[in-house]
């Protein structure tokens, strides 16, 4: 009985641990995405435009960064959906087309909050 009570507190502490390394991945990849999404968005909004772009490529290539890890611990499709969006941000950009830039913008910053709050450690995340 003790063993089985000692050996069910160690696989719990180890699935308790592995979500807290699960939920700190996803925040540090989310956090770092969100910054360079905003300094982007502020950019354009400043006309600096040669600023945004190279803040465009460099949330590209954090994202790109992050994708191995961020596929094994988030969902596909909404992982997707913020590759797609940033894609479609840059090529806004590049068509000096604003507006979309600012729209698409704004869909990778939904995208990175709805994955955060996907991904959160909550009572209803464990159903």
């Amino acid at each position: 009985m003790k063993r089985t009570l000692i050996l069910t507190l160690a696989v719990l502490a180890c699935a308790l641990a592995l979500c807290a390394v699960s939920l700190v991945c996803i925040d540090r990849a989310v956090d770092g995405a969100e910054r360079l999404q905003s300094l982007a968005v502020l950019a354009v909004e400043e006309q600096r435009f040669s600023d945004a772009k190279s803040l465009m490529v460099a949330l590209a290539e954090h994202w790109a960064g992050q994708a191995t890890l961020m596929e094994m611990l988030a969902s596909h499709d909404a992982l997707h959906d913020v590759d797609a969006a940033i894609a479609e941000a840059q090529i806004c950009l590049e068509c000096a087309d604003h507006d979309d830039f600012l729209r698409a913008m704004s869909t990778v910053r939904a995208g990175l909050e709805h994955l955060k709050d996907e991904e959160a450690l909550r009572l209803a995340n464990l159903y």
